[in-house]
């Protein structure tokens, strides 16, 4: 013959395990993890304006241009700057995502410019107005402004005649 006493207390445990889950479910007790990002996330890059190092003439020696990413231009070696012609500016880009977006700028490493004439000039020392990889802070119906700015390494007169100068420089916007 079963024991039915044995068998209650293990029913009964049962029972209020079962009923104080039920009341856990309807109490209003939550639990939250982190929300996932909006879906599609979409990143758009604009180009607002173009890297441009001004009017400049050089001595027998050469030396650098640099322009920062808030657009201040110095020179180094024997490099005299200009102020006429075209306004002396960074590169600018017009980037939109979703706010909290983690973005890293890539390219390589330097580029070469064409002269006019042929000759070429070196750009390289890429810099930004903000880190190579940042977060997105802007609300995505805002924009996020990037500033960029770089160096050209300019021989001598014989190496790197008069002449208008220019290039394609390649960055990309990588969405993590």
């Amino acid at each position: 013959m079963k024991n039915l006493n044995s068998a209650f207390p293990r029913n009964l445990k049962f029972i209020l395990n079962f009923g104080f889950g039920l009341y856990l479910f309807f109490s209003g007790i939550c639990a939250y993890a982190q929300e996932n990002p909006p879906i599609p996330i979409e990143v758009k890059v604009r180009t607002a304006r173009f890297l441009n190092f001004g009017k400049f003439t050089l001595g027998t020696a050469g030396g650098t241009v640099i322009v920062t990413p808030n657009s201040q231009r110095t020179q180094t070696g024997e490099i005299y700057l200009l102020n006429l012609g075209p306004t002396v500016s960074s590169a600018m880009y017009e980037v939109t995502a979703n706010p909290g977006t983690l973005i890293t700028i890539s390219h390589p490493d330097n580029f070469m410019l064409l002269g006019s004439s042929g000759d070429q000039i070196l750009l390289d020392n890429i810099t930004y107005s903000v880190p190579k990889t940042f977060i997105t802070n802007a609300p995505s119906s805002s924009i996020n402004e990037i500033e960029i700015g770089g160096t050209l390494h300019i021989g001598n007169i014989a190496g790197n005649g008069a002449g208008a100068y220019s290039g394609t420089i390649s960055i990309t916007f990588i969405q993590q």
